[in-house]
């Protein structure tokens, strides 16, 4: 057998005979109706951009990235997206009230309420979806290490 064959077997017996593993970006989105003035929430698969552009364009709706993280495996024959990374002995939970501790930073010390929470294991760190009510409903995510409980 001439060593070219040789090694195009060795090849494909590498590919075919170990399991592939394929991996995804989920989202959960704040998606914004502005005909309907109505609001959701939801997880997908769709990148921000994709899902704008299949759900009546940015004339349309209007959307909030809550949250990232990454999931194996695939979404075909609708498989529903993995859930949402649970935090690790986190902080703070939903509804209670922080303060922003990012030296010059525009958010420093302002106050704002934890809305949801997630682990990012590439991160090695909770992350938490703050909303800020006293301004104009803001919503912007941050790490624990930069967030203190609210006086």
């Amino acid at each position: 057998m001439k060593t070219s064959q040789t090694l195009l077997l060795i090849f494909l017996g590498m590919i075919l005979g170990s399991g592939a593993w394929a991996e995804y970006r989920a989202y959960e989105l704040e998606v914004f109706d502005r005909t309907t003035k109505t609001s959701e929430t939801i997880i997908t698969s769709f990148s921000p951009a994709d899902y704008i552009l299949t759900h009546g364009g940015p004339d349309r709706i209007g959307i909030i990235i809550r949250a990232s993280w990454v999931c194996y495996g695939d979404t075909s024959r609708r498989k529903k997206v993995c859930p949402v990374p649970k935090p690790i002995n986190p902080r703070y939970k939903d509804g209670d009230r922080v303060q922003i501790m990012l030296d010059k930073h525009l958010t420093h010390e302002w106050v704002g309420v934890v809305e949801n929470s997630f682990f990012r294991p590439e991160l090695r760190s909770n992350v938490y979806g703050i909303r800020f009510p006293d301004r104009n409903n803001l919503y912007t995510r941050y790490y624990e290490a930069n967030l203190r409980k609210a006086p």
